[in-house]
């Protein structure tokens, strides 16, 4: 882990002159500045100021009616980490910092999603004597422009070698700029749709495997648009192919290593332990709030379908992958895997709910139930109820009403952040409910 005096002497050393400090807004948009030489100093003690209002903006880049955070709110100050020190191997002579976003006084600001996943992970280690540990696998399209049109960058199938020939430079600068930047990738294959890939990235501590999946996101766009393409991690591109969706892995070691989340005396024979049901437990008693915070695009719900194997139904169970939060087969490591996300969430506060979620349902000893052995999409109403098994938000209306109602969260990940997501994503949908699209038009004014 570099220091602030190590990462001084790499940028001498590496002939570095540009340093961009980068941290994620409440709607997943990356922000920053770029700083010279110079300035990285002062930058490193001090932090590079910007309005608190930044935090008000949606998606669509527009200032949000009624936002906590105005002119006259000041400034916040976005502290780069030494250790997310990174050179850009795709830039000349760039390297990049994510920040922690600190007060006039230097304390965490209570709006920084990252600063609200350290302080959850640091109650993690108090409470469970253990650490968390994540894993980012995230599926995207890449993409190309014909006669005006974005389609599928290759006709590959799923699993396909074809894919990985085909997409060989593309995949290639990809994973050897990511290694470059301290990300280890485990798998990279072809998957359902044509011209779409999936990453796993290697498990590492919780608030590392975050930082992982932000420099992930920045590099499928930026190294698919220097190769003439158009690397996107949108949920659903396309009515008729597969969707793409993000799976967090989820995993607790003691500080001997030991997994905290196995127990080979298990009496549902999944080998797992009294913590890791309890802990599924939270997941599942706040799932659509979580549904909120991981897929919080409006384009989100589209993906989500029965029968498309994105969770649709509240329910965990084992190789299965029909649920929102699925076990996998005993052959490997004890952990399990949550299914409610996509390429559109910001990483840190989709880990600090996942963690605040995960240790309410330890601390109050929460039972997820049976495991769902079966597929899920396949059960009527009737059979759902019989079961227990709820479905998640079918909207993000729905979701985000679910996520105002759930105070736990709110505390445990600080009402500012919360209090504002709310509003960027009511804002956000009030938006899409006023959009008229070339598809209604056709319908109605040809109907009436």
């Amino acid at each position: 882990m570099l220091t602030k005096e190590q990462v001084l002497e790499m940028v001498e050393k590496e002939n570095i002159e540009f340093i961009r400090v980068e941290f994620l807004d409440y709607a997943g948009v990356t922000r920053g500045r770029t700083v010279r030489l110079g300035q990285l100093k002062d930058a490193l003690e001090k932090g590079i100021n910007f309005s608190t209002a930044i935090m008000s903006f949606d998606v669509f880049d527009e200032y949000i009616p009624n936002p906590t955070y105005g002119p006259n709110d000041g400034d916040f100050f976005a502290v780069p980490d030494p250790s997310t020190f990174a050179i850009l191997p795709y830039r000349k002579n760039t390297a990049r910092m994510l920040c922690d976003l600190v007060d006039v006084n230097g304390d965490p600001w209570p709006g920084c999603p990252r600063s609200a996943l350290k302080r959850l992970l640091n109650e993690v280690e108090s409470l469970l004597g253990g650490k968390m540990f994540m894993a980012f696998e995230q599926e995207a399209y890449l993409l190309k422009e014909v006669d005006g049109q974005l389609v599928p960058a290759d006709r590959s199938h799923c699993f396909s070698i074809e894919g990985a020939d085909i997409q060989e430079d593309f995949i290639h600068r990809f994973v050897h700029s990511l290694e470059a930047m301290g990300v280890q990738t485990e798998q990279i294959s072809s998957e359902y749709g044509p011209g779409q890939l999936e990453v796993n990235l290697k498990y590492a501590a919780a608030l590392k495997a975050a930082d992982d999946q932000v420099t992930f996101m920045h590099l499928f766009k930026h190294i698919a648009r220097d190769q003439g393409m158009v690397g996107t991690l949108m949920p659903k591109p396309f009515k008729h192919l597969a969707g793409s969706g993000l799976h967090v892995h989820i995993s607790l070691y003691d500080h001997a290593r030991d997994n905290l989340f196995e127990d080979p005396t298990d009496q549902r024979g999944l080998d797992m332990s009294e913590k890791a049901y309890h802990f599924i437990g939270g997941l599942l008693k706040h799932a659509p709030s979580l549904i909120a915070i991981g897929a919080p695009s409006i384009n989100s719900y589209k993906r989500m379908q029965p029968g498309s194997w994105a969770p649709a139904h509240v329910c965990y169970g084992a190789g299965n992958r029909s649920v929102l939060v699925r076990i996998p087969e005993k052959r490997r490591s004890r952990r399990f895997e949550y299914r409610g996300a996509d390429g559109t969430c910001n990483p840190y506060l989709l880990a600090a709910c996942l963690v605040a979620a995960g240790l309410d349902g330890i601390q109050n000893r929460i039972d997820p139930g049976e495991p769902a052995d079966f597929d899920v999409s396949k059960l009527n109403e009737q059979q759902l109820k019989e079961r227990g098994i709820g479905w998640v938000p079918r909207s993000l209306s729905q979701a985000i009403d679910y996520l105002a109602e759930d105070t736990i969260l709110a505390e445990t990940i600080g009402r500012s952040i919360w209090e504002e997501f709310i509003k960027i994503k009511r804002t956000e949908w009030d938006k899409y409910s006023r959009y008229v699209s070339d598809w209604e038009r056709a319908v109605f004014t040809s109907r009436f």
